[in-house]
């Protein structure tokens, strides 16, 4: 998924958006830009074609006009300084700076993924130049010699040497303290063998790259140290994906995106955090993250055209989940269209296929088999050439099951072949990277505790001499004892008086407390009885709306109905007289009673709504207790006087989250608004007003300990973007408190 992002993302020259902060990475790169510019008039021979390569390097990662890092700059100061370096070089026989001119001038379009012209040309002067770095034992030239030679644009598809030119770089970066390349390109060996599905050793070179980084001097641009940290954090988290351990993937996902706000680099990773959702097949989670992402508008802008595809190829899978199959055709072919009209952006590199894919099975679930196996068949093209082995393994299944569906079995058998054998080898590989990160984390764990035993022993023997040396000083402490005993006998008789007078008074003062302490207990046990009382005024309230749904069935005949709802409201009953025992209990148990509720309404309305309960800010339903039976009332009034009267399907939402200590609850609905209800229920003959809602609120205010029961609870209308009332939102803020009762069950 990451994999696909990132490609589009280069094809289209998508970068980060440069750092509209002015943060200090980017104030320390200009500062040094700006005194190698200021300086270089003074400098001669040497010094000077250093200075001028030094700035021709520098101006690759840092190149800003007006806040934005523009690409044309950065091309076009690189050729200048690095013309001028090759001269100057060249003039005076300067070979190490000829080698790296020639080097950076020949190479440095491959490293912006431009596309190149005399390929050969350039690919002659590299070599040159790495011959002349030879000749005079330069590791750190020769480490950029092997950086820029080691690509495919110069050695094909030449897997094996492109590998032996990338660790030729690694090695010769790493001899000349050149920290920072070495961990950048460790970082791109790590994410191309992820790409290949190799994650043993995306594991292992993204675990060195983290190391690398952390020992890094950002000497050349502080920003692009700052894009590898974050990026590096990032590209983990897939490899963890890979074996399926999701937990761990969004634990770095989240890393990364602290980094980048607390180093103002402008990039957020929340992009990312929305496609996991997805993987997890979290959809709800995913849409929220996707609108604050994307500010919930699908829109393109030149030149992130293949980062916004991906974006909405994002999206188009949140449809296709959902079933709203217009949307993400409509989504999807927008992508498609874009990025065709744009393909002559795409070299080298080869377009984009995820919307392909996507648009594949969306034809496919609505059995338009002919366009299903046309997308299918252009994803499968793409997949195959650049060896891109899970897209392959999608695009086989997929192409089996319309192949079947349009009668030509031989074509699908052929497919399912496919898929079979790419799918074992990618499912055995999941299942060794599980164990070889286990591995590798087992080991991480064995150094630390050789290390933590080593410390101890040291702290042992350190012990040792602290109490050899206690030894000798005993007898002289020993001495002074014998002067304070006395010391301390003679104000011991003195102060024994004042102590008999300090302990009648503070025998006074333990009274009194206790005298606070049983009043509070009254006042403590009274709340308790008010709480029970409204416990016992609600529930019957409850139970008497459910008997008569049960009652209207039967009068209706409908006995299936009857019965099912019958099943629910008997468990449903059950939990509700066990709780109703309980002053508190988890936000899980009350999340069920409620869940349960809402699907006998449901089932009592004929499916004229739906619902969903989120959790934001990582709540653990299981720790966070509130008083039963709570959220139920606010529910069924949102049902009954906003949903029930609403032309359409109804949508009813609750989101939990912690605010500021408190647990937060959100219950929103797409009903006919709080004015409209109001003058139905005036108009209704059998109007009743809602007693559940208003002992729910009392009871609430009690366990709040709050005098003012409009000080937690809040109810407004929700409008549309014209202004007309949309639905109604209650919010709900609830203290929260340790501990969770428990009843034991004697039946």
């Amino acid at each position: 998924m990451k994999k696909l992002t990132l490609i589009v993302a280069l094809i289209f020259g998508f970068c980060l958006r440069p750092f509209s902060q002015y943060n200090e990475a980017r104030r320390i790169d200009s500062t040094r830009l700006d005194s190698l510019k200021r300086i270089l008039p003074i400098l001669k021979d040497e010094a000077r074609v250093n200075t001028l390569n030094e700035i021709l390097i520098r101006s690759l990662y840092f190149h800003f006009i007006n806040n934005t890092l523009v690409d044309s700059a950065r091309v076009d100061s690189v050729r200048l300084y690095g013309s001028k370096a090759y001269k100057e070089a060249s003039r005076i026989g300067y070979k190490n700076g000829i080698a790296l001119a020639l080097i950076t001038l020949s190479g440095f379009e491959t490293w912006m993924n431009r596309s190149i012209t005399d390929t050969a040309g350039k690919l002659k002067n590299i070599l040159r130049g790495i011959e002349l770095a030879e000749q005079n034992k330069n590791d750190e030239v020769l480490g950029w010699g092997y950086f820029y030679l080691g690509n495919q644009l110069f050695l094909g598809n030449d897997a094996k040497k492109i590998q032996e030119c990338r660790e030729k770089a690694i090695n010769y970066f790493l001899k000349a303290s050149d920290t920072l390349h070495a961990a950048e390109m460790v970082t791109w060996m790590a994410s191309d063998y992820a790409g290949r599905g190799e994650y043993e050793n995306a594991y292992d070179y993204g675990t060195k790259s983290q190391y690398l980084l952390k020992r890094s001097n950002p000497y050349i641009s502080n920003i692009y140290y700052d894009f590898l940290v974050q990026y590096a954090t990032s590209d983990m988290a897939y490899t963890y994906m890979a074996a399926g351990d999701y937990e761990t993937a969004m634990i770095k996902l989240r890393e990364a995106d602290q980094y980048g706000i607390e180093h103002k680099t402008d990039w957020s990773i929340i992009g990312d955090i929305t496609g996991l959702f997805c993987e997890m097949k979290q959809y709800d989670s995913a849409l929220i993250y996707w609108n604050k992402w994307r500010g919930g508008k699908i829109y393109w802008t030149f030149p992130g055209l293949g980062y916004a595809a991906g974006a909405n190829s994002i999206r188009a899978k949140i449809h296709l989940a959902n079933k709203e199959y217009d949307k993400a055709i409509e989504i999807l072919r927008s992508c498609d269209d874009t990025l065709q009209k744009y393909e002559y952006m795409r070299k080298p590199l080869p377009l984009p296929m995820g919307h392909l894919l996507l648009l594949g099975k969306t034809y496919n679930e609505m059995e338009n088999y002919k366009m299903a196996l046309a997308y299918t068949t252009r994803a499968t093209r793409i997949a195959q050439d650049n060896n891109m082995r899970l897209e392959m393994m999608n695009c086989f299944e997929l192409l089996a099951s319309v192949y079947h569906q349009l009668g030509n079995n031989d074509s699908a058998y052929e497919y399912l072949v496919k898929f079979n054998m790419i799918r074992d080898s990618i499912q055995n590989k999941r299942f060794l990277l599980r164990i070889y990160n286990a591995k590798k984390d087992a080991e991480i764990q064995n150094k630390e505790a050789r290390l933590s035993l080593l410390d101890k022993d040291n702290k042992l023997k350190t012990g040792q001499l602290r109490q050899e040396s206690r030894l000798k000083n005993f007898s002289l402490l020993l001495l002074l004892a014998v002067v304070l005993i006395g010391i301390f006998a003679y104000r011991s008789i003195s102060l024994k008086r004042k102590n008999e007078k300090l302990r009648l008074k503070t025998q006074l003062t333990l009274q009194q407390f206790e005298n606070e302490k049983k009043q509070a207990e009254l006042q403590r046990q009274t709340t308790e009885l008010e709480m029970q009382a409204l416990r016992a005024q609600m529930n019957p309230h409850f139970i008497f709306n459910c008997l008569s749904s049960i009652n209207k069935f039967i009068l209706k005949s409908d006995v299936d109905t009857a019965s099912d709802y019958l099943t629910r409201f008997s468990r449903l009953i059950r939990m509700v007289l066990t709780n109703s025992q309980l002053s508190r209990i988890p936000l899980s148990d009350e999340i069920e009673m409620l869940r349960l509720y809402l699907d006998m309404e449901r089932l009592r309305f004929s499916d004229s709504f739906t619902y969903s309960v989120i959790y934001e800010n990582a709540i653990e339903p299981e720790a966070v207790s509130i008083p039963p039976m709570l959220l139920q009332p606010f529910c069924e009034n949102a049902i009954w006087h906003g949903l029930m009267h609403k032309e359409g399907h109804g949508k009813l939402e609750i989101v939990m989250s912690l605010r500021d200590g408190d647990l937060q609850c959100v219950i929103a609905d797409n009903g006919i608004g709080r004015e409209k209800a109001a003058e139905l229920k005036s108009t209704s003959k059998g109007k009743q007003k809602s007693f559940g809602l208003k002992i729910t609120t009392e009871r609430l205010a009690l366990f709040n300990n709050e005098k003012t029961i409009q000080s937690f609870y809040n109810t407004e209308d929700i409008l549309d973007g014209a202004g007309n009332v949309a639905g109604t939102k209650v919010t709900l803020t609830i203290r929260l408190k340790e501990g969770v009762e428990k009843v034991v069950n004697t039946s």
